[in-house]
């Protein structure tokens, strides 16, 4: 592919077409009934904002000020507004599914652009909009937006970003990186249950790790893994491994994704502990991570392969950073290890 074949391409694929199959102005009501027949997460692109009668409209329309902010600071994406009702699942992942939200805006799509340009410093570019009529003068308002040249971007005084599927405030580190233009890759990584087995009287539980860089055209480099679980021993390709586990790789790219597998072998006297496994991940540029898992495997024990983990799932938290996981500041993290 040579060099204007591959600018076209990168054009051409927006979010919109991307998530939906079309470009966001060839969408219809129907197109987003037919994507919420089914239960649909969100995620770094994708955001999802009902219209219920709680709050004024001013509001509600400050709400998406901020995530038309965030995706101008992260990697662009859709908000769907007036997309069914919300929900949260056990591992607070936002999802929707059934009837959409449709609502009088009092805004055109023109109206709606400028709204949202004169609120967001500096103002942004590479915003699209399409207002989805019910058939009955309502709409539902789809807003492309594209990741921005000029980051970072404000609204009221503030800086959001998206991070793992949420709309935040921009941590610190990350506010002095955007005003350096500097591209943060955003590592993803998760942990999955594949198999059951028995040995005598030990279990032995196969599980897949991924390390996933959604970052296009940002490469990490000097990747890092450490895998603890309790209790248990961990195996790889049959050997003991410490535990903690730890591992490096020079490069992650986006198209070239980490996925290996470890096993946790249990005695007999761990069978009946439910197992915690701690997931900790980062590079050269982008900050430490964790995600935290916690089974409970003879919940419903059925040797074999694992086709739905969940059974066996009693926590779960992906993708989290050291200060969502603890409420601990730096000086009491540094005074627990000494008094190690």
């Amino acid at each position: 592919m040579n060099f204007v074949s591959l600018n076209i391409y990168k054009k051409a694929m927006t979010h919109s077409l991307s998530i939906f199959g079309k470009n966001i102005f060839d969408l219809n009501y129907q197109d987003l009934e037919l994507f919420f027949h089914t239960e649909q997460e969100e995620k770094l692109n994708l955001e999802f904002k009902s219209y219920v009668n709680q709050g004024t409209h001013k509001e509600k329309e400050s709400v998406i000020k901020k995530s038309v902010c965030a995706l101008l600071n992260s990697e662009g994406g859709i908000i769907i507004w007036g997309a069914p009702i919300e929900t949260k699942d056990t591992n607070g992942n936002t999802k929707a599914s059934g009837n959409l939200t449709p609502f009088d805006s009092g805004l055109d799509k023109d109206k709606l652009i400028n709204t949202l340009s004169d609120s967001i410093i500096p103002m942004p570019i590479g915003i699209k909009a399409n207002f989805l009529n019910d058939g009955n003068g309502k709409f539902v308002i789809i807003i492309e937006v594209e990741k921005s040249i000029e980051r970072p971007h404000q609204y009221d005084n503030r800086y959001y970003v998206r991070l793992d599927g949420q709309t935040r405030v921009a941590p610190h580190y990350l506010i002095k990186a955007l005003i350096k233009s500097q591209d943060f890759p955003v590592i993803r990584g998760h942990i999955k249950l594949k198999k059951i087995q028995i040995s005598g009287n030990d279990i032995f539980l196969t599980f897949r790790y991924l390390l996933f860089n959604t970052s296009q055209f940002n490469n990490e480099k000097n990747a890092f893994i450490r895998i603890v679980i309790h209790p248990g021993d961990i195996y790889i390709n049959q050997a003991l491994m410490n535990n903690p586990y730890d591992k490096d790789f020079p490069l992650i790219s986006h198209g070239r994704p980490i996925m290996s597998s470890f096993v946790i072998k249990l005695n007999p006297s761990q069978i009946q502990n439910k197992i915690d496994i701690i997931f900790q991940f980062g590079g050269e540029k982008s900050p430490s991570k964790v995600s935290t898992y916690k089974y409970d495997i003879m919940k419903n024990f059925v040797s074999g392969d694992v086709t739905d983990e969940n059974i066996y799932l009693v926590e779960k938290r992906e993708n989290s950073l050291p200060s969502d996981v603890s409420n601990n500041t730096d000086d009491d993290n540094i005074k627990q290890l000494l008094d190690l």
